[in-house]
C-alpha cells in the first residue's frame, strides 16, 4: 500500500499508537487546565482562544515528532504551505457552509423554527468564537485524522480507521456532556464525513476546513445561540421534543448520505481493475 514514505515494522504499530494516544491525552488534558483558568477561559476577554492555540501547536508537534520517527514528514497528512493546501481548505470550508446551512433547514422544516437578529450579538464575540473554533478545530484532526489515522489505514486499512476514529471522536465528545442524541445524528455523523475527506484526499487542511466552517457556521446561525450569533432562531409554542428528533433524525440521515456520495466513487477507484490501471489516487490503498 503506498503510504508516502517508510513504514515502522507492523510489531510496532501498537506501540506508537499507545504513545502517541498518551501524548494527544496530554496535549487535551493541558489544554482544558488552561481552559479551566479563568484568566484564560471560556469566560475571559480572549474567549478560549489561548487554550486551543497551544493544543493545536501542541498536536502539530506532536504529529511532527511520531512521522519522523516513522520516515514520514507533516506533508504525509497535508500539513504543507502551499497554493493546492490552502485551494483544499477552501474547497472543505466551502462544503462545510453548505453542508450546515442544509441543516438549517432541516432545523426550519421539521421544528417551525424562524430566524431573527439577535440584538445581543457583538462582532468581537463572533471573530472570537471563529479564531477558537479554529484553532480547537485544528487540535482536534490532528488529533483524529493525523498520525494515528494513518498508522491505523496503514495497518487495517481506510474503513477501521474511518470508523474507529469518528467513534472515538463522538465518545469524548459525549463525555463532555453534549447530550447522547445529538452525538449519535450530529458529531458521529460529521466525524465520519471529516475522516472520510482526509482519507480520500490525504488532506488534513480538506478536512480541517470542512470542520472549522460546520462550528462557525452553526455558531453564526444561531444553531449554537450565544452573543457571537448575529441571528438566532425562534420556534413556535407547538414545537415539542419530536420535531427536535426529527430534525437530528435529518441531520443524521443528510450527513449519512454526503459521506456514503464521497465513498462510492473512491470505492470504485479501489477497486482492483480500477486501481491497476489508474493508482492510488488518494494515497490509501488496502491495508495490509
Amino acid at each position: 500500500m503506498p503510504s508516502g514514505g517508510p513504514q515502522a515494522p507492523n510489531g510496532g504499530i501498537g506501540k506508537r499508537l499507545l504513545l502517541f494516544a498518551l501524548g494527544a491525552a496530554a496535549c487535551v488534558l493541558g489544554y482544558l487546565w488552561l481552559l479551566g483558568l479563568s484568566s484564560l477561559g471560556p469566560a475571559s476577554p480572549t474567549a478560549g482562544v489561548i487554550p486551543a492555540l497551544v493544543m493545536a501547536l501542541a498536536t502539530f508537534a506532536l504529529n511532527g515528532r511520531f512521522l519522523r520517527a516513522d520516515g514520514r514528514s507533516l506533508a504525509d497528512i497535508g500539513c504543507t504551505f502551499s497554493r493546492r493546501r490552502a485551494a483544499q481548505f477552501g474547497y472543505g470550508f466551502l462544503g462545510g457552509a453548505l453542508l450546515t446551512g442544509a441543516w438549517v433547514g432541516i432545523v426550519a422544516a421539521a421544528a417551525g423554527a424562524r430566524w431573527h437578529w439577535n440584538p445581543s450579538f457583538r462582532a468581537p464575540a463572533l471573530v472570537l468564537a471563529g479564531t477558537f473554533a479554529f484553532f480547537n478545530n485544528a487540535g482536534e484532526e490532528l488529533v483524529y485524522r493525523g498520525y494515528a489515522f494513518v498508522r491505523l489505514a496503514d495497518r487495517f486499512g481506510p474503513a477501521v480507521a474511518i470508523v474507529s476514529t469518528s467513534l472515538v471522536f463522538a465518545i469524548l465528545h459525549l463525555q463532555a456532556g453534549i447530550p447522547w442524541l445529538n452525538v449519535a445524528a450530529g458529531v458521529l455523523t460529521s466525524g465520519l464525513i471529516f475522516a472520510i475527506l482526509f482519507a480520500r484526499w490525504r488532506s488534513l487542511p480538506l478536512a480541517l476546513g470542512f470542520h472549522f466552517a460546520t462550528n462557525l457556521f452553526q455558531e453564526a446561525s444561531g444553531l449554537r445561540p450565544s452573543s457571537a450569533s448575529p441571528i438566532v432562531p425562534t420556534f413556535p409554542a407547538a414545537a415539542d421534543s419530536i420535531s427536535m428528533r426529527t430534525a437530528l433524525a435529518g441531520v443524521a440521515v443528510l450527513n449519512v448520505l454526503v459521506a456514503s456520495l464521497l465513498v462510492r466513487p473512491w470505492r470504485r477507484a479501489m477497486e482492483p481493475s480500477n486501481a491497476a490501471s489508474h493508482g492510488d489516487a488518494s494515497g490509501f490503498g488496502r491495508g495490509r
